[in-house]
């Protein structure tokens, strides 16, 4: 259709090929929808749609041209699947995406259970659905769409609770970080708040704390010291003559704590740099650890492949595994620990590794914040001995200059110090509200953890699983028996003792057993969500070339039985290059048109659910 035909004249290359298909839904309305596989003016993509109420109207319908396979075509006013979706009757929903977000469930994700097609669809036992739009678990959610469970729903209000408090996260770090941001600008620092979101329950008051370049102390007892030095300098203006003797003292003690304040710094600074090499050491180790981690990956792998490893033997003084030096104490047994192993007590060693970096990161910011309250300190240490020099050495009948910039200072830090508390007042109301708001994402949703599978849905899947193993037993499974084979509530994929179904030798699931397999989920797919109001079957099942694998004809009947069952759940199309003659005794006595035949032939895509 798309290369070469053979002809009675010959093979030819296809140079204009079409599938034009006519659909009908369950209100009376018709669909006839055009699409080139070849033609050298027209695109692929692009799609020939035709409306109508009856079918002999489609003829003089409107033409309306519509795209698929590109942006929008789920949304847009030419989007052919936009077209297709409400043709159906469907609304699909909206279904978390690995990007964080939510993306819909696309009809492409939903086909694969309605169509097994020849070349790849038998491949498995779970259907072949695209991955590259995104979505989480695809197959699942597509199931539970087709079943009508209400897991979605669920879903997508965990989703949003998770989202709601990840949104908490953010907003709660941005309080703290503004609160952290204004004490900084006044040399002070905040404790006892907590970084991280927590519960009413767990929540403390935050401590502003004022630092003298050595020691921290609570702002609320700083304060009154401050104020009350300030009151004292407010009376009588000193004249710098009448103090000169002061003032001398002064100098000393203020050039002594300038040497002492120097000393905490160049302290805090060595300390910091001895804090920030372990902190590389500890990222460095980090590093290695990965490094080793990928290293004995990549050796188990080529081990699991039946590779030979070229390693250093113990006794050329290497580790086999990660290929560290060890010396004789490390191998007088000459006992090499296995890879599984290794890795095990690299992942151990990671996770103090992680531990005591974050208790480094903290212990660095600590000093940051000591240094900058130190270097403030130093600074206004030296201010005060350039002021008491100038004093002492200006007019003696001119105010004291020393007692003005200490008034000064005292004033700003005051003013400072009610800023901050005013910007922490405003913090730790908005850290209760988003506490309280924390509290109730958590409580609901250990309710809805909590209250398990709706009964309604518990029923629907017990109806899917009865029906799957009764299917088995029918067409003679034989590598398992069926009543060991089930639908697994997670994946709603068939398994056995925990483990998902497939073609695997060694586990004695045969090739013909897995088309068993593949018949029955398929057909009890269709069966059940046909058979509730909630489910959104397409109402067709199409197969191509279903007698895989060289599947026992008697298999094959039963299996044809069970479809002549299900005629009146919809359109069963049976695709296939079976003998004419023993294709004849297999369909006998089940009604079936057969093609290619003579006249129109139209599909009934009757929708069973709105």
């Amino acid at each position: 259709m798309t290369q070469a035909i053979d002809t009675l004249r010959g093979r030819g290359g296809v140079i204009d090929s079409s599938v034009t298909v006519t659909l009908s839904n369950n209100h009376g309305k018709y669909l006839r929808v055009k699409r080139w596989a070849v033609n050298q003016d027209i695109a692929r993509t692009l799609v020939h749609v035709w409306l109508a109420d009856n079918e002999r109207a489609l003829n003089t319908a409107p033409r309306q041209d519509m795209f698929v396979r590109e942006p929008g075509a789920t949304f847009s006013d030419v989007g052919f699947h936009r077209v297709l979706e409400e043709f159906l009757g469907w609304s699909l929903p909206q279904v978390p995406s690995f990007s964080g977000g939510e993306t819909k469930l696309y009809l492409e994700t939903l086909f694969p259970l309605f169509y097994i097609e020849q070349k790849f669809g038998w491949s498995g036992v779970a259907p072949r659905v695209p991955t590259h739009y995104g979505i989480r678990d695809p197959l699942r959610r597509a199931v539970e769409y087709v079943l009508g469970l209400s897991t979605l729903q669920a879903l997508k209000i965990r989703e949003a609770l998770r989202e709601e408090e990840v949104a908490i996260g953010q907003t709660w770090a941005g309080a703290v970080a503004r609160i952290n941001e204004a004490a900084l600008s006044e040399n002070l620092r905040v404790t006892l708040l907590s970084t991280n979101p927590v519960g009413s329950s767990q929540r403390r008051s935050a401590v502003l704390e004022a630092g003298d370049g050595q020691t921290w102390i609570p702002l609320s007892q700083a304060q009154p010291v401050w104020r009350d030095r300030l009151n004292a300098l407010m009376g009588e203006v000193t004249i710098a003559g009448d103090r000169t003797d002061r003032s001398r003292a002064d100098l000393v003690a203020a050039e002594r704590e300038v040497r002492r304040l120097g000393a905490i710094v160049r302290n805090i600074y060595e300390q910091m740099s001895l804090a920030q090499s372990d902190l590389d050491v500890l990222v460095s180790r980090l590093a290695s650890i990965e490094a080793d981690k990928k290293h004995l990956r990549d050796v188990q792998r080529i081990r699991v492949l039946g590779g030979e490893l070229s390693l250093p033997l113990i006794s050329e003084g290497r580790c086999p595994t990660c290929q560290q030096e060890v010396d004789n104490r490390q191998i007088e047994t000459h006992a090499v620990a296995s890879i599984e192993d290794n890795v095990a007590l690299l992942d151990a060693e990671r996770a103090a590794l992680l531990s005591m970096r974050i208790a480094s990161e903290d212990r660095i910011q600590n000093f940051s914040a000591s240094l900058s309250a130190a270097e403030t300190a130093l600074g206004g240490a030296r201010d005060q001995v350039r002021m008491l020099r100038d004093e002492l050495a200006g007019p003696s009948d001119a105010p004291s200059l020393a007692e003005v910039q200490e008034r000064l200072s005292l004033d700003n830090r005051l003013r400072g110090a009610e800023r901050v508390q005013a910007v922490l007042l405003a913090v730790e109301d908005e850290l209760d509200d988003l506490a309280i708001r924390l509290d109730d994402v958590r409580t609901r949703r250990a309710a809805l953890d909590s209250d398990g599978s709706n009964p309604a849905d518990r029923a629907l899947l017990s109806s899917f699983r009865s029906n799957f193993q009764q299917q088995l037993s029918a067409y003679g499974l034989r590598s398992i028996a069926p009543e060991e084979v089930t639908i697994d509530e997670r994946t709603l994929l068939p398994v056995n003792d925990g483990f998902e179904l497939s073609f695997d030798v060694a586990m004695g699931i045969s090739a013909s057993d897995t088309i068993r397999t593949k018949w029955a989920y398929h057909t009890a797919l269709m069966e059940t969500a046909t058979s509730y109001a909630s489910g959104h079957h397409l109402g067709v099942l199409a197969l191509d070339e279903p007698r895989q694998q060289e599947t026992d004809r008697k298999s094959l009947a039963a299996y044809l039985q069970r479809l002549k069952r299900d005629i009146g759940l919809g359109q069963i199309i049976y695709a296939t290059s079976e003998d004419p003659a023993m294709l004849e005794n297999l369909l006998e006595g089940i009604p079936h048109t057969r093609l290619p035949a003579y006249g129109h032939h139209l599909i009934d895509l009757t929708s069973t659910a709105g």
